[in-house]
């Protein structure tokens, strides 16, 4: 029996034992990657819908409490897995004479959580997202 100088045998199952790691960890980090654009587009859809139901409010405080519950129910229908979310409304339109243009601003903040994903070094545990959203106040809109 001669042995050939270049055996290949058992060179498959080294290449699959060098690979898999590779490719689950390039699928966990899409999976994270997925999951941080997809709470961020949501984020970003509450925030606007927040900003408008802020707009169409009549006073300072109307506003902020439609921004609120608004924001809160936009982010609970999408099933956004968010936690720590903070409201920010900028109401300073309301302060406009009537004739002249307002703007409400509304920024929102909230934390995603990957640490279900995979203790994985280098991917953070949490990722903080922030959206912000401007909506006119209609300027002939009367006001109480």
């Amino acid at each position: 029996m001669t042995l050939r100088p270049f055996d290949n045998k058992g060179s498959a199952s080294v290449e699959l034992a060098v690979l898999t790691p590779v490719v689950l960890l390039v699928l966990v980090l899409m999976v994270a990657g997925g999951r941080i654009v997809t709470a961020h587009t949501t984020l970003e859809h509450a925030a606007t819908a927040a900003a408008r139901a802020a707009s169409l409010a009549r006073t300072p405080t109307a506003a902020h409490a439609a921004a609120v519950g608004t924001g809160t129910r936009v982010l609970g229908e999408q099933h956004l897995s968010c936690t720590d979310i903070q409201h920010t409304l900028d109401a300073s339109g309301f302060g406009t004479r009537p004739g002249q243009a307002g703007v409400v601003t509304i920024r929102l903040r909230c934390t995603v959580t990957l640490s279900d994903l995979t203790s994985l070094p280098g991917l953070p545990g949490r990722v903080g997202l922030d959206a912000a959203s401007s909506s006119p106040v209609d300027p002939y809109r009367t006001r109480s």
